[in-house]
């Protein structure tokens, strides 16, 4: 997993004109729990683009006041006019406890349905999953080469050693449809076999 070093500044004062103050100077305010205890401090907005700005999941490497914390981005908060960064939670790691994350799903492979005609269809885009913070995967790949018209992948298809999902294992996350046209061609084909 990518890794994010944020160096922050600890946050001495935290009302809404400190707030204010700090974004407009073009820093984000920021949160740390899940630890030992709560870590107030701000960094650049810029410091954050590739945790942010990414569908992966990226660990954050935090130092403030001297102190290396190992993070998630837990929530974010945006303008929702300019759509600026205001505000981000992170949960802190620690290395014995499960922490729940969103990831991405990235399909891989050609579906054998869909050389035959079929259509792809991504039902899910990302997940939420519960994993020590060893396991905790980048993104979850799903080979779908074995898909054939009318397949359906499940969350219980995925392989992901150390990773529970939030989900039921039946829910389906992909499918293989089989188009009208090939629907009639298969019909019509059935009806000869049957003449001769």
């Amino acid at each position: 997993m990518e890794t994010i070093a944020i160096n922050g500044t600890p946050r001495t004062e935290l009302g809404k004109k400190a707030t204010r103050a700090l974004r407009k100077a073009g820093n984000a305010p920021c949160n740390i729990y899940g630890g030992t205890g709560s870590v107030n401090f701000y960094a650049p907005v810029s410091a954050f683009k590739k945790l942010i700005y990414t569908p992966d999941l990226r660990l954050a490497e935090i130092t403030v006041d001297g102190k290396t914390y190992k993070a998630i981005v837990k929530d974010l908060q945006f303008d929702p006019v300019k759509d600026s960064l205001l505000h981000i939670d992170f949960q802190e790691l620690v290395d014995d406890v499960k922490v729940k994350a969103n990831v991405q799903l990235n399909f891989v492979g050609n579906a054998k349905g869909v050389a035959a005609g079929g259509k792809f269809e991504q039902v899910v885009r990302r997940l939420n999953i519960i994993a020590l913070p060893k396991d905790l995967p980048t993104a979850i790949n799903v080979d779908i080469a074995d898909m054939d018209l009318g397949g359906i992948k499940r969350i219980k298809d995925i392989d992901q050693p150390g990773v529970s999902f939030l989900l039921s294992g039946s829910n389906p996350i992909a499918r293989v449809s089989i188009p009208r046209a090939v629907k009639e061609v298969a019909a019509a084909d059935a009806k000869g076999a049957k003449k001769k």
